[in-house]
């Protein structure tokens, strides 16, 4: 393996660009999306475990993805069903803790049940933790944690003048992770949309030209050499 420098603890990945990637090769757009979460994900896990990377995110479905045609949202929650009923046996055998970020009760029953059972079967594992952003939206999540802050001022458990930075980010979804150090977002785009809108302050942004159907090991090491030649000065000049 070629020396790219020092691992970052979290790096998380907006996975965009599935359906163009089908799109190119003449395929359904369901396409890319199999690939990613079947093929792209687990030998990014196993690069990311070879490396000694702690935290891995994917961001795989917006709030705002809902509105997309029924059809593709239906293919989509079955390939999420699938993920928990094929793939999270082998990441707890890895050792990969699996976690999820954005609003559960979106989801049907039976795929937050999945959620539920998955979360628990791998909450021992410390090789890893992959994080799967699913219904998750910036906004919404801050819109969520205040709506918890405000109920905890409103039951007297907290004054409203003891709520500082840290209160707010113990009520994020991410309460229990670091923030990210790298952001990369796939396919060209060059805007967070949202993503991790209080977590991001101080992390590296990387835009890459390819589809996340095209993001191998080999794009993660350069994803890490480049990171390495920021200077991040957290603010101090």
């Amino acid at each position: 393996m070629k020396n790219i420098g020092p691992i970052p603890t979290h790096i998380a990945v907006l996975c965009d660009g599935n359906r163009r990637w089908a799109r190119a090769r003449g395929l359904k757009v369901f396409a890319g999306h199999k690939k990613a979460v079947t093929e792209n994900f687990e030998e990014l896990i196993d690069h990311s475990i070879e490396l000694g990377l702690k935290y891995l995110t994917f961001w795989i479905f917006s709030t705002e993805n809902w509105d997309r045609d029924k059809t593709e949202v239906e293919y989509l929650m079955n390939l999420f069903r699938r993920i928990f009923d094929k793939q999270i046996d082998g990441w707890k055998e890895k050792g990969v803790r699996f976690n999820m970020i954005g609003d559960i009760t979106g989801f049907a029953q039976d795929i937050q049940e999945r959620i539920k059972d998955g979360q628990e079967k791998t909450k021992k594992e410390t090789k890893l933790t992959v994080t799967l952003a699913m219904n998750y939206g910036g906004r919404d999540e801050l819109t969520r944690a205040m709506k918890k802050i405000a109920q905890e001022v409103h039951n007297g458990e907290i004054k409203p003048e003891e709520i500082t930075q840290k209160t707010i980010a113990a009520h994020l979804d991410t309460a229990d992770m670091p923030d990210p150090d790298c952001i990369v977002r796939t396919s060209g785009e060059q805007r967070m949309s949202g993503f991790m809108s209080w977590q991001q302050q101080y992390s590296e942004f990387i835009f890459v030209p390819y589809p996340f159907p095209d993001m191998h090991a080999e794009q993660l090491d350069e994803v890490i050499a480049e990171f390495n030649k920021r200077n991040r000065r957290f603010g101090k000049g």
